[in-house]
Protein backbone atom coordinates (compact mmCIF):
# COMPACT_ATOMS: atom_id res chain seq x y z
CA UNK A 1 0.00 0.00 0.00
CA UNK A 2 0.82 3.48 -0.23
CA UNK A 3 1.87 5.08 2.74
CA UNK A 4 1.64 8.55 1.51
CA UNK A 5 -1.71 8.05 0.22
CA UNK A 6 -2.99 6.31 3.41
CA UNK A 7 -1.87 9.11 5.38
CA UNK A 8 -3.33 11.53 2.99
CA UNK A 9 -6.45 10.26 3.41
CA UNK A 10 -6.01 10.39 7.24
CA UNK A 11 -5.28 14.11 7.31
CA UNK A 12 -8.64 14.70 4.58
CA UNK A 13 -10.87 12.88 7.14
CA UNK A 14 -9.55 14.49 10.14
CA UNK A 15 -9.73 17.92 8.73
CA UNK A 16 -13.02 16.70 7.71
CA UNK A 17 -14.55 15.39 10.92
CA UNK A 18 -12.85 18.69 12.51
CA UNK A 19 -15.01 21.26 10.57
CA UNK A 20 -17.91 19.13 11.24
CA UNK A 21 -17.44 18.98 14.69
CA UNK A 22 -16.44 22.16 17.62
CA UNK A 23 -14.74 21.12 21.16
CA UNK A 24 -18.00 21.14 21.98
CA UNK A 25 -18.93 18.84 19.94
CA UNK A 26 -22.51 18.99 17.79
CA UNK A 27 -25.17 21.21 18.24
CA UNK A 28 -28.42 19.01 19.31
CA UNK A 29 -31.47 20.29 17.77
CA UNK A 30 -33.51 22.84 19.46
CA UNK A 31 -36.79 21.02 21.12
CA UNK A 32 -40.02 21.83 20.57
CA UNK A 33 -42.00 24.50 22.51
CA UNK A 34 -43.64 23.56 25.61
CA UNK A 35 -46.10 25.52 27.67
CA UNK A 36 -49.59 26.45 27.49
CA UNK A 37 -51.36 27.68 24.51
CA UNK A 38 -51.62 31.79 25.26
CA UNK A 39 -48.72 31.78 27.55
CA UNK A 40 -45.86 34.04 28.08
CA UNK A 41 -43.17 33.78 30.57
CA UNK A 42 -41.32 36.96 31.72
CA UNK A 43 -37.59 36.09 32.90
CA UNK A 44 -36.70 39.27 35.51
CA UNK A 45 -36.17 39.81 39.47
CA UNK A 46 -39.03 40.23 41.86
CA UNK A 47 -38.26 44.05 42.14
CA UNK A 48 -37.97 44.71 38.57
CA UNK A 49 -41.32 43.25 37.83
CA UNK A 50 -42.92 45.03 40.39
CA UNK A 51 -41.92 48.14 39.06
CA UNK A 52 -42.19 50.18 35.40
CA UNK A 53 -41.46 47.44 33.63
CA UNK A 54 -43.52 45.07 34.58
CA UNK A 55 -46.38 47.25 34.57
CA UNK A 56 -45.35 48.16 30.81
CA UNK A 57 -45.63 44.45 30.22
CA UNK A 58 -49.27 43.85 31.67
CA UNK A 59 -50.39 47.06 30.12
CA UNK A 60 -48.78 45.73 26.67
CA UNK A 61 -49.93 42.07 26.79
CA UNK A 62 -52.84 41.84 29.24
CA UNK A 63 -55.50 44.14 27.72
CA UNK A 64 -58.84 42.14 26.87
CA UNK A 65 -58.60 39.91 23.71
CA UNK A 66 -60.69 41.42 21.20
CA UNK A 67 -63.95 40.40 20.53
CA UNK A 68 -64.89 38.26 23.36
CA UNK A 69 -68.27 38.66 25.36
CA UNK A 70 -66.82 40.01 28.79
CA UNK A 71 -64.40 42.26 27.03
CA UNK A 72 -65.95 45.05 28.68
CA UNK A 73 -66.38 43.44 32.25
CA UNK A 74 -63.83 43.56 35.00
CA UNK A 75 -63.22 40.32 34.76
CA UNK A 76 -62.06 39.71 31.28
CA UNK A 77 -59.67 37.09 29.11
CA UNK A 78 -56.54 38.45 28.51
CA UNK A 79 -54.67 38.62 25.65
CA UNK A 80 -52.15 36.37 26.97
CA UNK A 81 -51.32 34.70 30.57
CA UNK A 82 -47.99 36.39 32.10
CA UNK A 83 -45.97 34.03 34.35
CA UNK A 84 -43.40 35.46 35.86
CA UNK A 85 -39.76 33.82 36.66
CA UNK A 86 -36.17 34.89 38.42
CA UNK A 87 -33.31 34.83 36.50
CA UNK A 88 -31.72 31.85 38.75
CA UNK A 89 -35.12 29.58 37.95
CA UNK A 90 -34.83 30.37 34.33
CA UNK A 91 -33.35 26.85 33.62
CA UNK A 92 -33.29 23.79 30.75
CA UNK A 93 -37.24 23.31 32.12
CA UNK A 94 -38.56 26.80 31.60
CA UNK A 95 -35.81 27.46 28.41
CA UNK A 96 -37.97 25.80 25.60
CA UNK A 97 -40.89 28.08 26.48
CA UNK A 98 -42.74 29.23 23.71
CA UNK A 99 -42.77 33.00 24.60
CA UNK A 100 -40.10 33.91 26.43
CA UNK A 101 -39.23 37.78 27.07
CA UNK A 102 -35.72 38.38 29.44
CA UNK A 103 -35.11 40.95 31.17
CA UNK A 104 -31.67 42.13 32.09
CA UNK A 105 -31.11 45.36 33.79
CA UNK A 106 -27.65 45.24 35.15
CA UNK A 107 -24.53 47.71 34.81
CA UNK A 108 -22.68 46.27 31.77
CA UNK A 109 -20.70 47.61 28.55
CA UNK A 110 -23.53 45.72 26.49
CA UNK A 111 -26.16 47.29 28.89
CA UNK A 112 -25.39 51.55 28.80
CA UNK A 113 -27.99 52.02 25.65
CA UNK A 114 -31.55 50.75 26.18
CA UNK A 115 -33.19 47.81 23.76
CA UNK A 116 -35.61 45.54 23.23
CA UNK A 117 -35.20 43.51 20.33
CA UNK A 118 -36.82 40.19 18.88
CA UNK A 119 -35.79 36.87 17.84
CA UNK A 120 -37.14 33.61 16.63
CA UNK A 121 -35.68 30.07 17.95
CA UNK A 122 -33.30 30.86 20.96
CA UNK A 123 -33.82 28.02 23.25
CA UNK A 124 -36.66 25.79 20.88
CA UNK A 125 -37.89 25.64 17.71
CA UNK A 126 -40.75 28.16 16.55
CA UNK A 127 -40.47 29.87 20.25
CA UNK A 128 -41.06 33.56 20.31
CA UNK A 129 -37.82 35.51 22.48
CA UNK A 130 -37.92 38.75 23.39
CA UNK A 131 -34.48 40.42 25.37
CA UNK A 132 -34.75 43.71 26.94
CA UNK A 133 -31.68 45.18 28.36
CA UNK A 134 -30.77 48.26 30.33
CA UNK A 135 -28.44 49.68 32.62
CA UNK A 136 -31.53 51.04 34.76
CA UNK A 137 -34.98 49.82 34.65
CA UNK A 138 -37.13 53.09 34.49
CA UNK A 139 -34.93 53.65 30.17
CA UNK A 140 -36.42 50.25 29.06
CA UNK A 141 -39.93 50.72 30.30
CA UNK A 142 -41.00 53.44 27.88
CA UNK A 143 -39.25 51.66 25.08
CA UNK A 144 -40.91 48.57 25.59
CA UNK A 145 -44.17 50.69 25.71
CA UNK A 146 -43.33 51.90 22.44
CA UNK A 147 -43.05 48.79 20.71
CA UNK A 148 -46.30 47.34 22.35
CA UNK A 149 -48.18 46.68 20.10
CA UNK A 150 -45.37 44.81 17.73
CA UNK A 151 -44.98 42.81 20.52
CA UNK A 152 -48.37 41.83 21.24
CA UNK A 153 -48.94 41.21 17.24
CA UNK A 154 -45.89 38.99 16.68
CA UNK A 155 -46.93 36.54 19.95
CA UNK A 156 -50.52 36.32 18.82
CA UNK A 157 -49.32 36.01 15.27
CA UNK A 158 -46.93 32.70 16.65
CA UNK A 159 -49.62 31.49 18.89
CA UNK A 160 -51.94 31.47 15.48
CA UNK A 161 -49.47 29.57 13.10
CA UNK A 162 -48.90 27.15 16.13
CA UNK A 163 -53.08 26.02 16.65
CA UNK A 164 -52.95 26.10 12.47
CA UNK A 165 -49.94 23.49 12.46
CA UNK A 166 -51.58 21.12 15.30
CA UNK A 167 -55.06 21.35 13.51
CA UNK A 168 -52.94 20.57 10.76
CA UNK A 169 -51.70 16.88 11.98
CA UNK A 170 -55.00 15.85 11.88
CA UNK A 171 -56.76 16.81 8.92
CA UNK A 172 -60.32 15.54 7.27
CA UNK A 173 -58.97 15.15 3.97
CA UNK A 174 -62.33 14.04 1.95
CA UNK A 175 -64.02 17.87 3.38
CA UNK A 176 -60.86 19.39 2.66
CA UNK A 177 -61.38 18.01 -1.34
CA UNK A 178 -65.28 18.30 -0.88
CA UNK A 179 -64.86 22.35 0.33
CA UNK A 180 -61.97 22.57 -2.63
CA UNK A 181 -63.97 21.04 -5.42
CA UNK A 182 -67.62 22.95 -4.10
CA UNK A 183 -66.00 26.59 -3.32
CA UNK A 184 -62.74 26.90 -5.32
CA UNK A 185 -61.40 27.50 -1.38
CA UNK A 186 -58.53 25.17 -0.19
CA UNK A 187 -57.70 24.97 3.88
CA UNK A 188 -57.56 22.65 6.42
CA UNK A 189 -60.42 21.17 7.86
CA UNK A 190 -59.47 19.27 11.73
CA UNK A 191 -60.99 15.68 12.52
CA UNK A 192 -64.28 15.68 13.81
CA UNK A 193 -65.96 18.62 11.70
CA UNK A 194 -69.06 17.82 9.27
CA UNK A 195 -70.25 19.20 6.66
CA UNK A 196 -73.46 20.73 7.20
CA UNK A 197 -73.73 22.16 3.20
CA UNK A 198 -70.92 22.77 0.88
CA UNK A 199 -72.20 24.78 -2.09
CA UNK A 200 -70.55 27.53 -4.47
CA UNK A 201 -72.66 30.34 -2.90
CA UNK A 202 -72.01 28.94 1.33
CA UNK A 203 -70.56 26.38 3.06
CA UNK A 204 -70.97 25.17 6.37
CA UNK A 205 -68.40 23.10 8.29
CA UNK A 206 -69.35 22.29 11.77
CA UNK A 207 -67.55 21.23 14.82
CA UNK A 208 -68.50 19.31 18.22
CA UNK A 209 -66.44 18.69 21.06
CA UNK A 210 -67.25 17.58 24.22
CA UNK A 211 -65.24 19.30 26.90
CA UNK A 212 -64.57 18.48 30.89
CA UNK A 213 -65.30 21.00 33.56
CA UNK A 214 -65.70 20.50 37.10
CA UNK A 215 -67.44 16.96 37.15
CA UNK A 216 -69.99 17.72 33.94
CA UNK A 217 -69.17 17.57 30.05
CA UNK A 218 -70.28 19.92 28.45
CA UNK A 219 -70.38 20.94 24.37
CA UNK A 220 -68.23 23.12 22.49
CA UNK A 221 -69.41 23.91 19.25
CA UNK A 222 -67.08 25.79 16.37
CA UNK A 223 -68.01 26.21 12.60
CA UNK A 224 -66.56 27.49 9.39
CA UNK A 225 -68.49 29.39 6.61
CA UNK A 226 -67.43 29.99 2.87
CA UNK A 227 -69.71 32.98 1.25
CA UNK A 228 -68.83 34.79 -2.17
CA UNK A 229 -70.63 37.39 -4.18
CA UNK A 230 -69.39 39.35 -7.63
CA UNK A 231 -66.99 41.92 -6.69
CA UNK A 232 -68.86 45.72 -8.06
CA UNK A 233 -66.59 47.69 -6.13
CA UNK A 234 -63.72 48.52 -3.00
CA UNK A 235 -67.47 49.80 -1.27
CA UNK A 236 -68.11 46.08 -0.54
CA UNK A 237 -64.62 45.91 1.39
CA UNK A 238 -66.70 48.43 4.30
CA UNK A 239 -67.16 47.15 7.64
CA UNK A 240 -70.96 48.18 6.84
CA UNK A 241 -71.51 46.24 3.73
CA UNK A 242 -68.76 43.08 5.24
CA UNK A 243 -71.54 42.92 8.11
CA UNK A 244 -74.61 43.69 6.14
CA UNK A 245 -73.82 40.30 3.99
CA UNK A 246 -73.23 38.71 6.84
CA UNK A 247 -76.48 39.11 8.20
CA UNK A 248 -78.26 38.15 5.15
CA UNK A 249 -76.07 34.75 4.47
CA UNK A 250 -76.88 33.83 7.96
CA UNK A 251 -80.71 34.61 8.22
CA UNK A 252 -80.75 32.36 4.97
CA UNK A 253 -78.35 29.73 6.16
CA UNK A 254 -78.13 29.22 9.87
CA UNK A 255 -81.17 29.04 11.87
CA UNK A 256 -81.21 27.97 15.63
CA UNK A 257 -82.85 25.34 18.20
CA UNK A 258 -85.92 27.25 18.20
CA UNK A 259 -88.45 27.93 15.40
CA UNK A 260 -87.76 31.59 13.61
CA UNK A 261 -84.37 31.80 15.24
CA UNK A 262 -81.30 32.76 13.57
CA UNK A 263 -77.93 34.27 12.91
CA UNK A 264 -76.98 37.22 13.29
CA UNK A 265 -74.42 39.85 14.00
CA UNK A 266 -74.39 41.55 17.52
CA UNK A 267 -74.77 45.16 17.60
CA UNK A 268 -74.45 46.94 20.67
CA UNK A 269 -70.82 45.76 20.66
CA UNK A 270 -69.04 47.27 17.71
CA UNK A 271 -66.75 44.32 15.94
CA UNK A 272 -63.36 45.75 14.80
CA UNK A 273 -62.10 46.29 11.79
CA UNK A 274 -58.69 45.95 10.23
CA UNK A 275 -57.39 45.87 6.44
CA UNK A 276 -54.06 43.66 6.79
CA UNK A 277 -51.97 41.87 4.23
CA UNK A 278 -52.98 38.45 3.81
CA UNK A 279 -51.15 35.83 0.87
CA UNK A 280 -49.95 39.20 -0.71
CA UNK A 281 -53.32 40.78 -1.21
CA UNK A 282 -54.90 43.22 1.00
CA UNK A 283 -58.03 41.40 2.79
CA UNK A 284 -60.85 42.69 5.14
CA UNK A 285 -60.52 40.96 8.69
CA UNK A 286 -63.42 41.68 11.49
CA UNK A 287 -63.58 40.37 14.96
CA UNK A 288 -67.14 40.24 16.47
CA UNK A 289 -69.48 38.94 18.66
CA UNK A 290 -72.68 37.27 16.85
CA UNK A 291 -76.05 36.56 18.46
CA UNK A 292 -78.72 34.12 17.67
CA UNK A 293 -82.46 36.10 16.99
CA UNK A 294 -85.61 34.59 19.17
CA UNK A 295 -83.25 32.35 20.98
CA UNK A 296 -80.66 32.81 23.55
CA UNK A 297 -77.18 31.25 22.17
CA UNK A 298 -74.20 33.68 21.15
CA UNK A 299 -70.70 33.94 21.33
CA UNK A 300 -67.79 35.53 19.21
CA UNK A 301 -66.78 35.55 15.61
CA UNK A 302 -63.72 35.82 13.12
CA UNK A 303 -64.23 36.50 9.60
CA UNK A 304 -61.59 37.30 6.76
CA UNK A 305 -62.92 38.97 3.22
CA UNK A 306 -60.45 38.75 0.01
CA UNK A 307 -60.61 39.45 -3.75
CA UNK A 308 -60.24 36.82 -6.22
CA UNK A 309 -59.27 38.55 -9.17
CA UNK A 310 -59.33 35.76 -11.48
CA UNK A 311 -63.34 35.13 -11.15
CA UNK A 312 -63.74 39.11 -9.99
CA UNK A 313 -65.29 37.28 -6.68
CA UNK A 314 -65.23 38.73 -3.26
CA UNK A 315 -64.71 35.80 -1.09
CA UNK A 316 -65.20 35.44 2.78
CA UNK A 317 -64.46 32.73 4.79
CA UNK A 318 -65.15 33.05 8.79
CA UNK A 319 -66.05 31.15 11.70
CA UNK A 320 -66.92 30.84 15.58
CA UNK A 321 -66.90 29.74 18.89
CA UNK A 322 -70.18 28.82 21.09
CA UNK A 323 -68.56 27.62 24.68
CA UNK A 324 -70.87 29.30 27.22
CA UNK A 325 -69.15 27.25 29.51
CA UNK A 326 -65.68 28.07 29.12
CA UNK A 327 -63.46 30.65 27.94
CA UNK A 328 -62.85 31.36 24.09
CA UNK A 329 -59.87 32.75 23.43
CA UNK A 330 -57.91 30.11 22.51
CA UNK A 331 -61.20 28.82 20.79
CA UNK A 332 -60.83 31.50 18.74
CA UNK A 333 -57.09 31.44 18.24
CA UNK A 334 -57.69 28.16 16.23
CA UNK A 335 -60.66 29.51 14.27
CA UNK A 336 -57.98 32.25 13.23
CA UNK A 337 -55.79 29.96 12.56
CA UNK A 338 -57.78 27.67 10.04
CA UNK A 339 -59.02 30.40 8.71
CA UNK A 340 -55.72 32.11 7.49
CA UNK A 341 -54.65 28.52 6.19
CA UNK A 342 -56.71 29.35 3.42
CA UNK A 343 -56.36 29.94 -0.49
CA UNK A 344 -58.54 30.51 -3.24
CA UNK A 345 -57.68 27.90 -6.04
CA UNK A 346 -60.39 28.41 -8.55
Amino acid sequence: MNMNFFRGALIVVAIAFTGCWSQEGARAPLPGVVGPRGEVLVVCSDEVWAGEVGDSLRSALQRPYAVLPQMHLEVYEPMFDLVQKPHEEFNKFWKPHRNVIFIDIADRKDTQEPSFKFYKGRYAQGQTYIEGKARYAKDLAPLISERAYEMESLIHSKEVARSAGVSRLSTDEAIERDVLAGTGVSMTIPMGSYAVVIDSSFTWIDRQQTRLKGSNNHDVQQGIFIHSEPYTGPEQFSLTSILARRDEVTRNNVSGPTEGSYMSVERRMQPLYEEINFNGAIAAEVKGLWRMENDFMGGPFYSLTMYDEASSTLVTVEGYTYAPYFDKREYMREIEGLIKTCKILR
